[in-house]
């Protein structure tokens, strides 16, 4: 299996906060239900940014995320008026190494 990860970080807007949080229920949603989606997790810097780092099974769920039309109106929603920053990084994983979170010795 190749997994590959999105690392989105962004900045929001506080006068946009309510509709990105709309929207983000909203994006929870969808992808959760997409073939390859595995999870994602969000962490917010002392400084206010915050990162998502999303896992999927192959480069193909990865662009049926990009392309499905309502995350499509978010992603312009975000770049127009609900983020001040904002990067996106799509990597294929090329070494994993884990001990799992939560595991019991």
């Amino acid at each position: 299996m190749t997994m590959h990860i999105e690392v989105f970080r962004h900045r929001i807007d506080p006068d946009f906060k309510g509709e990105f949080d709309a929207l983000y229920e909203r994006m929870v949603t969808i992808v959760t239900g997409l073939k390859g989606y595995i999870s994602h997790k969000v962490f917010t810097a002392e400084d206010g940014e915050r990162v998502l780092v999303g896992y999927f099974e192959n480069y193909e769920a990865v662009e049926e995320w990009d392309v499905h039309p309502e995350h499509k109106y978010a992603k312009e929603r975000g770049k127009t008026d609900i983020f001040t920053e904002y990067d996106v990084m799509v990597a294929k994983v090329v070494e994993h190494h884990s001990k799992i979170f939560g595991e019991k010795k």
